[in-house]
């Protein structure tokens, strides 16, 4: 049986702390059962995580051999990778960036978050201060600075998403203009109603709300109420009064002259000047079969996007950014129940170990391998601490608190500018591969 899920490397940088938490490479329910041996001529590996630090003088690469014991000594599984300490440089020209994704990816915190990271001169963790050096294209936008980073993020959206443009359909969500609410993240994939149709809340705004389509609602463009009322799920429970609403705007990508994905088409629609490094982080959605590993439904439209990139722009690096693992602590139960699609909590870890190995096959593969590259995301993100969670009684008869969990597949902000840290560090040696 196989446990230990590493990828080929690690990107490390110099000053930078790089951590590794062995939730995110050892795919079991508790993998704490196990004594878990760390051998890496750097570092230091603690209860939960790895943890180095890497000076100038580290620059360089390092072996990281993991071991799993039982009690009587025995050997259960051995794996390695490498760890690959990079000494970031500014690029010798200005590279125009693009990131796509979901849900994970619509707030633009991890976009943005790498990118100040690379440009600014915050004292918040290690920042390079290279300013001027990276464009971020989208057409979504967050403000940074008095800049606007932009980047290609919607939630409920898969691979196929992003490859045609059927979702004005009975598949389209819907965005609500709303005054005000007190929906957080803890609400998300709570169940509303409009009328007798259900809708599913999936994006969360200050003045916006997304919805995509609940189990009874297929009609193509379904009449919207004036009120949103909570059927089950999430914590704050409030009708929510709709001001106005639009339906889930069609593929950025998608050309209808030619009736295909057009990235030259893209760039030049919205005024960018070209595309130099992509970073792509899909998808939760369609993960719905517990211990699946069986991924073509998604990576048949991946190679279709790569290839459509690769045709377009044959000297951009596209870099596919591994999913992170979900919820160990009730997340899950809280926004899935006991059956259905995500249900099965270990189930679902193990289906997402499995499509994170799958991404990397793909980049591995002879057409792939000269211009995409897999970034384990996993293994760098502290599931156990950056999900949304709230404090309540451990039962009815007591007042004794736990921490549980209450979102799924979401983290919280401190998770988000996690998966930042990560598009960083992969910034970094893409960079320097660019200048060569």
């Amino acid at each position: 049986m196989k446990y230990l899920y590493l990828p080929k490397k690690y990107d490390l940088v110099v000053g930078d702390t790089f951590e590794l938490f062995y939730r995110g490479i050892i795919c079991l329910f508790n993998p704490y059962k196990y004594y878990i041996h760390i051998d890496c001529p750097k570092g230091t590996p603690y209860n939960r995580y790895f943890t180095f630090t890497p000076k100038i003088t580290d620059v360089g690469e390092y072996e990281f051999k993991i071991t799993l014991f039982d009690d009587d000594h025995n050997i259960i599984e051995t794996a390695s990778t490498l760890l690959v300490v990079n000494l970031p440089k500014a690029p010798h020209q200005k590279l125009n960036v693009l990131c796509i994704g979901d849900s994970l990816t619509f707030n633009g915190v991890w976009p943005k978050e790498g990118y100040r990271r690379f440009t600014q001169n915050d004292n918040d963790l290690l920042c390079l201060g290279y300013h001027d050096s990276l464009q971020m294209i989208g057409t979504c936008k967050q403000e940074l600075n008095g800049e606007m980073v932009g980047y290609e993020g919607y939630g409920s959206w898969t691979w196929k998403s992003f490859c045609t443009n059927d979702l004005v359909s009975t598949n389209s969500s819907v965005w609500i203009e709303v005054d005000h609410h007190h929906l957080d993240e803890n609400d998300q994939h709570s169940i509303w109603q409009s009328g007798n149709l259900l809708w599913v809340l999936e994006s969360i705004e200050e003045k916006r709300l997304k919805f995509k389509r609940g189990s009874n609602n297929f009609t193509p463009t379904p009449k919207i109420e004036t009120k949103f009322t909570h059927v089950d799920g999430g914590i704050n429970h409030d009708d929510i009064e709709v001001k106005a609403y639009t339906f889930e705007k069609t593929n950025p990508f998608w050309n209808s002259s030619i009736n295909d994905i057009d990235f030259k088409n893209y760039t030049s629609v919205n005024h960018f000047p070209s595309i130099d490094l992509v970073y792509i982080l899909l998808t939760w959605n369609g993960l719905y079969k517990p211990y699946n590993n069986d991924f073509t439904h998604h990576t048949d439209y991946a190679k279709i996007l790569l290839r459509k990139i690769h045709e377009a722009y044959p000297k951009a690096k596209i870099t596919l950014l591994g999913i992170q693992i979900c919820s160990v602590n009730g997340g899950i139960a809280a926004n899935y129940g006991a059956s259905g699609p995500y249900s099965d909590t270990f189930g679902t870890i193990t289906s997402a170990f499995n499509y994170n190995k799958a991404l990397e096959n793909l980049t591995l593969e002879d057409e792939f391998k000269t211009y995409t590259r897999y970034v384990d995301t996993k293994g760098q993100f502290d599931s156990e601490y950056n999900m949304p969670s709230i404090e309540r009684a451990v039962n009815l008869r007591s007042n004794i608190k736990e921490v549980v969990g209450t979102n799924g597949v979401h983290p919280n902000m401190n998770g988000y500018l996690q998966i930042g840290d990560v598009f960083f560090r992969a910034l970094v040696k893409d960079v320097i591969d660019y200048n060569k």
